[in-house]
């Protein structure tokens, strides 16, 4: 690996300063638990990229717009290319771990929370935090067996609360 994990902590920290509650480094300290979680069902990771697309999830315009220092950091630039393509279109194992590792805090009781504090933190209605609750876990995906064990109960949890919760007018707005 080009640069040590504490190294790449070290340099990412500061740049999720000032973010909601809910993607700052905190999101990424639970991503990385949870993507440890998930990799240990699978085979032939890259653990250098893997910790690289982890850290660097949240950065992705950061890392466009400085992307000669990430070159000349060491990491390739089909990591990049990636970190570009890794909550839309997946390819690596270790695209699809993370992106399903993103995905379960889409998704469940946790799920809710979360978009509810951000919501909060945002100065959005109810009704706006649930139609943006409806459309994420509309696009919600898993890509790897673990992540749909563990994130398609989720999605069954937040579509039940929000039926429940979402007033017949805020429902028909497909």
């Amino acid at each position: 690996m080009p640069v040590t994990e504490d190294k790449i902590i070290k340099f990412v920290k500061s740049l999720y300063a000032g973010r909601d509650s809910m993607h700052n480094f905190e999101h990424i300290q639970r991503l990385r638990k949870r993507v440890d979680l998930y990799k240990t069902f699978c085979s032939n990771i890259d653990e250098d990229k893997l910790i690289f697309l982890v850290y660097f999830h949240g950065l992705i315009p950061y890392v466009r717009a400085h992307e000669r220092e990430i070159l000349g950091m060491g990491f390739p630039a089909d990591w990049i290319e990636a970190l570009d393509r890794h909550l839309i279109n997946p390819l690596s194992i270790e695209e699809k771990l993370v992106s399903d590792a993103n995905s379960w805090e889409v998704v469940g009781e946790f799920g809710i929370q979360k978009s509810l504090q951000v919501g909060k933190e945002r100065g959005q209605s109810i009704d706006e935090t649930f139609s943006i609750m409806k459309g994420n876990v509309k696009r919600v995906v898993f890509h790897t067996e673990i992540g749909k064990k563990f994130g398609e109960p989720g999605i069954r949890i937040i579509e039940k609360f929000l039926e429940e919760n979402m007033t017949k007018e805020d429902s028909s707005t497909d």
